[in-house]
């Protein structure tokens, strides 16, 4: 089994210290270079796809595609572009909101079959303003669909139902381990109760570091009792450009977020090893 730590394009943006973008390639070559296995980025447009894909492939990297399917057949682009050029896997980030459960499982049954086309798992994402936006409704999802797979972003639910990790949260801690059960990869990121994204270098928000590390401790521990040798986990470090990064009076990042995604790099390979 092994952990594949991967880095997000989006995450890359405005990652200059004056704010400025690195062009693609150059992107693609800093992540290579400090020991990434790949990265995440839309799989929508193919044109954009194969542009990706011709600097991956030369350097050994891999990719997670995703893609906001807003119904059933708004996802056959993302699967006819994975039959293409393959990919570790496809997120889904479902861009449809209902309260019936009855529609959702509709819709996510609709793009397992379609799913069925291809040899590379597609995984449903826990995020804020999606199909899967609030903890609970999900839970009752996979109450109704006990083998759905998914990729958990756990800092949405963090900030989004405000759970006081740093004092505990028992009941919720149970209700992340139960969604973390069904996931097959995650997106890293920090949370507090306020902000879906925190500076993970500062000294008062290490409670929140050490919460999230328990998190991932959990669910890489239930990840490896799942699956069998030459199985891969992957755990993309998805510190976002504004505005999900905290910035000055300048509109700058008050942080350095390249350098804490090495440092959650770090902390996820850290984590890996002590499983």
């Amino acid at each position: 089994m092994k952990l594949l730590v991967l880095q997000s394009m989006w995450a890359m943006e405005n990652i200059l210290p004056d704010g400025t973008t690195l062009p693609m390639p150059e992107a693609i070559q800093r992540i290579a270079d400090h020991g990434f296995d790949g990265i995440t980025d839309h799989m929508i447009e193919r044109r954009k796809v194969q542009a990706i894909m011709s600097e991956l492939k030369p350097l050994g990297l891999t990719m997670e595609g995703q893609c906001f399917p807003t119904s059933i057949d708004a996802l056959k682009p993302t699967i006819e572009l994975a039959a293409e050029f393959g990919c570790h896997h496809v997120t889904i980030q479902p861009d449809v909101r209902t309260r019936n459960l009855r529609e959702a499982m509709r819709i996510i049954e609709g793009w397992q079959k379609l799913a069925e086309q291809i040899d590379v798992p597609v995984l449903i994402e826990t995020h804020r303003y999606r199909l899967t936006n609030d903890l609970l409704f999900t839970l009752e999802i996979l109450d109704a669909m006990p083998n759905l797979q998914l990729l958990g972003d756990l800092s949405h639910y963090v900030a989004g139902h405000e759970i006081p990790l740093d004092e505990g949260a028992a009941v919720e801690i149970a209700q992340l381990q139960r969604i973390m059960r069904n996931c097959q990869a995650y997106h890293g990121r920090i949370a507090d109760r306020e902000h879906v994204q925190i500076p993970i270098s500062f000294a008062q928000h290490q409670p929140w570091v050490e919460a999230f590390q328990s998190l991932w401790h959990y669910g890489f521990t239930d990840w490896k009792h799942r699956h069998q040798q030459g199985d891969t986990l992957s755990f993309t470090c998805e510190l976002g450009t504004r505005p999900y990064a905290i910035t000055g009076h300048n509109g700058l990042d008050i942080t350095d977020r390249w350098q804490e995604s090495l440092q959650l790099k770090a902390l996820a390979e850290k984590i890996w090893a002590n499983v």
